[in-house]
């Protein structure tokens, strides 16, 4: 993955951010804004716009943004799934749910912009991953917000198996509470 860049940050606040999106609804911007004044345990990956990425419309489609996730969330947690040599391991994360809201079209620039991924929720075998996408220039533009949905599998049986005291120390590293998107 060369040229993505790996941060992790942990701020006490996080600054004020809105999506530009005239659209923007008060409950979203409540929410929104509920979730600006929480601390930060955020992973942070830049990444480009790829040419591939971009559709007809001249914007990122929304199908290169599940993508970006995957990319995103598998820099950060490396080990999921697979050791350190890529051999798999006994048990996978599988995707059980993807929820996204596009707040503002991306379009092909050579600038890269940020994926930024946190927990906001731990189960018993389960775990949510939430994500923004952001302008690396300008923090305050946010052109997408998700949700994941991932399951613990066994990879034998198929079957659920709860996390490891060490792989829930690892997702709590990145624990934040945020807001519920819609249908969560």
């Amino acid at each position: 993955m060369a040229g993505y860049g790996v941060r992790h940050e942990e701020a006490p606040v996080r600054p004020g951010r809105r999506h530009r999106n005239p659209r923007n609804s008060d409950v979203r911007q409540r929410d929104h804004d509920a979730l600006m004044a929480m601390p930060t345990h955020r992973g942070r990956v830049d990444m480009p716009v790829r040419w591939s990425d971009v559709d007809l419309f001249g914007h990122v489609n929304n199908a290169a943004y599940l993508r970006y996730l995957d990319d995103a969330r598998f820099t950060l947690f490396p080990s999921m799934g697979v050791d350190e040599n890529g051999a798999l391991t006994a048990s996978m994360l599988v995707v059980v749910k993807h929820e996204i809201d596009y707040l503002a079209p991306l379009t092909f620039r050579p600038a890269p912009f940020v994926v930024e991924v946190w927990v906001p929720r731990i189960g018993r075998s389960s775990v949510d991953f939430g994500y923004e996408v952001l302008d690396a220039a300008d923090p305050d533009l946010v052109y997408l917000r998700a949700r994941s949905r991932m399951v613990q599998l066994d990879q034998k049986t198929h079957l659920s198996r709860p996390f490891t005291p060490d792989e829930r120390a690892a997702l709590e590293t990145y624990r934040e509470d945020a807001p519920a998107l819609r249908g969560w």
